[in-house]
């Protein structure tokens, strides 16, 4: 009875201390974030794979999914083509920089001798056939065995030795078939000397015309692509499969005798499925101008045709009853950049190519119904005053979003100033603590514009004649200070007094060069305040550091700090000559820089490297970070890359002002863990104490922020035996207390 007593007790604990830390992953572990609204291949294998341009997915009959990624074992986040080998029931994973990875029952297998080979500039395609895998290129087709996972050899199809553009492959009748920059070319099967060109002849001369790009085999010939027709070439004679003059082929498969073909209208581009069956003139059309945007691919398969969309994701379409299905698994909306905001409810973040906001909460992804009006987000920001949010856009003004509405502002109902069109550029937005939102407008002088709590707008001009107002950032003085985008440098502005009285207004613009700022560059990318109120600047050339605010407006000024930090025997300025594209301050004042070059975490002052994160060693999809924004709560650093959206669990989140309720998780212990404990909820650098029930002390630490973590080791570095441990934590007063309890399982 008392083991079941403690059985329950430790579930119930569980679920408590789960649910307390919202879905946050262990310290030290990653999450990936991928977009799955936009997806360029579909191919049958099986199951059905769908690659967009950063992960695959596969589902199955009863809906279930499955993700493959850099997480998983993927080993690049920039997907160029996949294909299905049926003999070895493989998938064959083509990358942008020519790397291959090969997946079979969720194990990757990578094949990296491509990348190797400098010729190579890009693989057009790859057919798989008896477990090899055919890879055109641009010097030929490489033949990867895939029982083996290594290259075979080489087709080299120009004419003396001469690299030959092959754009697509396929076997039939006992002959191959190469599609190339010259026209199609032939060889017999058992050819024994087929790496050699002048086994090849010329099938069907392309001279003259637009190159075929792709070609596929049928029982009794070869459909080929020609500009937009499809063609049957039979040894009889040629047919014409399929042309309308006012549409393009966006893309073909032949299987199960159907030909399924996507396209769109020349004139108003809109989209098209057909479906044709071979040796029948007429055939199917399908259209859904909400579901099919931009068809990528599109297959048949077991009476379904499986359409990728480059905007609305995959599609499933049944033609017996033209009925239609969006199969997208959670994710942002579309490829995040700088619209992207952790909080302590929740993720929101939004794509500049796509419409609306999409929410991580409670560990999914999901639309914000209301807003999918409002395209090109820029930047997002909280109001904690009304909770409203607030959204700068690339045309639309900014829109401000409150009690399940959207409300837009721009040149004809606000300060805001547009162009002819009334198209309305916000490039930055940020609040203050008075309720007050601050939106910055490109294309004018009159750059920074506030919208009130009673609802007023003001605009203000700055005096230098800049439009290239950007990202915004508040002091703790209630200055803005203002991103340019073209090498202007960055502004300053403190209202004075009075919001809408300009006779007080001060302005300052910071530049390279002692007396005018100091900074490390004009080209100044992102800006960010820390717990000391301190302003670091990210340029073009490193970071400078504004640590006097209070003194920008008197005669003595405040130029930048350009701190030098020690590396190895030398010693540099900080980030000298990186292009440092966003800053974001966790709750232990460190900070975390993101470069065109991967994620650094330097120490509160910047002297020391923490933690340097690049594709090479992490999950990391990218190393060109476009924006960093980090969970309060849970100390999650969520990262947006050039291959998409990931995060990573660190050990400082904010702190409390009072040690009233401290979470540990997880609690208990379970059997098998060898991550770190995270104690979360303290004072910042709260002294913490893990002692066993009679005081002998175990461990001992301080808070990162308002977080401490434990190994689950003693001092001397040895695991501590199952049981019930307390924690103890002193605050800055000096006030010792017994913060809560931690059980750890036995088989640890």
């Amino acid at each position: 009875m008392l083991l079941l007593k403690r059985i329950l007790f430790f579930i119930g604990y569980w679920m408590f201390t789960s649910h307390a830390f919202a879905q946050a992953p262990p310290i030290g572990s990653w999450r990936v974030h991928h977009s799955y609204a936009g997806t360029l291949e579909v191919v049958q294998g099986d199951k059905i794979y769908t690659a967009t341009p950063e992960a695959i997915f596969s589902t199955n009959n009863t809906g279930q999914f499955e993700y493959f990624n850099k997480l998983t074992g993927l080993s690049e986040a920039s997907i160029a083509n996949i294909c299905w080998d049926t003999e070895t029931e493989q998938l064959v994973v083509a990358y942008t920089n020519n790397n291959l990875d090969v997946i079979k029952g969720g194990l990757v297998k990578n094949i990296y001798d491509l990348v190797r080979t400098s010729r190579i500039q890009k693989i057009n395609s790859i057919y798989a056939d008896k477990g090899m895998a055919y890879v055109s290129t641009n010097i030929g087709i490489v033949v990867i065995d895939l029982f083996k996972y290594e290259i075979k050899e080489s087709w080299i199809l120009g004419a003396n030795g001469n690299t030959l553009d092959v754009f697509s492959l396929t076997k039939s009748l006992g002959n191959w078939y190469a599609a190339t920059a010259n026209g199609i070319y032939t060889t017999a099967t058992t050819n024994t000397n087929i790496a050699d060109a002048k086994s090849w002849t010329v099938f069907y001369n392309a001279s003259n015309t637009i190159p075929v790009k792709k070609i596929s085999s049928t029982p009794t010939g070869l459909i080929i692509e020609k500009n937009d027709s499809l063609l049957l070439i039979q040894a009889s004679a040629n047919t014409t499969l399929f042309y309308k003059a006012s549409e393009q082929i966006k893309s073909w498969q032949f299987n199960e005798q159907k030909i399924t073909i996507a396209t769109t209208d020349k004139q108003t581009s809109k989209a098209r499925v057909h479906q044709l069956t071979m040796g029948n003139a007429t055939g199917l059309i399908f259209e859904q101008p909400a579901i099919f945007i931009d068809p990528t691919a599109s297959i048949f398969s077991n009476g379904i045709i499986w359409i990728s969309d480059s905007v609305t994701g995959l599609i499933k379409l049944d033609p017996s009853t033209s009925s239609f299905v969006k199969i997208i698994p959670g994710g942002p909306s579309g490829q995040i950049t700088t619209a992207l905001l952790a909080t302590s409810t929740g993720v929101l973040a939004a794509s500049t190519s796509k419409k609306g906001l999409t929410v991580l909460e409670n560990g999914k992804w999901q639309i914000q119904n209301g807003l999918d009006t409002v395209t090109g987000v820029h930047s997002i920001a909280i109001n904690h005053l009304d909770n409203s949010i607030w959204l700068s856009t690339a045309q639309m003004g900014v829109a401000k979003w409150q009690n399940n509405k959207v409300q837009i502002f721009d040149a004809r109902n606000s300060s805001l100033k547009g162009a002819a069109n009334n198209t309305c550029f916000t490039t930055g937005v940020a609040t203050d603590t008075k309720g007050n939102s601050w939106v910055s407008n490109a294309g004018t002088a009159i750059s920074l514009h506030v919208y009130q709590p009673d609802g007023k707008w003001t605009g203000f001009t700055n005096p230098y004649g800049l439009t290239d107002a950007g990202a915004l950032e508040l002091d703790d003085l209630g200055q803005v200070w203002c991103v340019t985008t073209n090498a202007n440098g960055l502004l300053v502005y403190n209202p004075g007094t009075s919001l809408p009285t300009t006779a007080d207004d001060k302005w300052k613009q910071y530049k390279a060069g002692t007396g005018i700022g100091n900074l490390p560059s004009n080209q100044v990318n992102c800006t960010a305040k820390d717990k000391n109120g301190f302003i670091w600047v990210g340029t073009d050339r490193g970071i400078g550091i504004i640590q006097c605010t209070e003194n920008i407006f008197t005669p003595a000024g405040c130029d930048a700090l350009l701190p030098v930090v020690q590396q190895d025997r030398f010693a540099g300025l900080l980030f000298k000559d990186e292009n440092v594209q966003t800053i974001a301050v966790d709750g232990a004042d460190r900070k975390w820089v993101g470069t065109k070059n991967g994620v650094w975490l330097i120490s509160a002052t910047g002297e020391k490297v923490i933690y340097r994160f690049s594709t090479n060693n992490s999950p990391l999809p990218g190393n060109d970070i476009s924006k960093i924004s980090i969970d309060p709560l849970t100390g999650e650093v969520f990262i947006a890359t050039n291959n998409g959206l990931c995060s990573f669990r660190s050990t400082a989140t904010e702190a409390v002002s009072t040690q009233q309720k401290v979470l540990v998780f997880p609690n208990p212990v379970p059997p098998g863990y060898n991550s770190s404990i995270a104690i979360r909820g303290l004072t910042n650098n709260a002294l913490v104490k893990i002692t066993n029930l009679y005081g002998a002390l175990v461990y001992q630490t301080r808070a990162l922020g308002g977080q401490a973590i434990w190994d689950g080791k003693n001092t001397n570095g040895v695991k501590v035996a199952s049981g019930v441990y307390l924690v103890i934590c002193r605050d800055d007063s000096g006030t010792e207390k017994i913060a809560t309890k931690i059980t750890i399982v036995q088989g640890r």
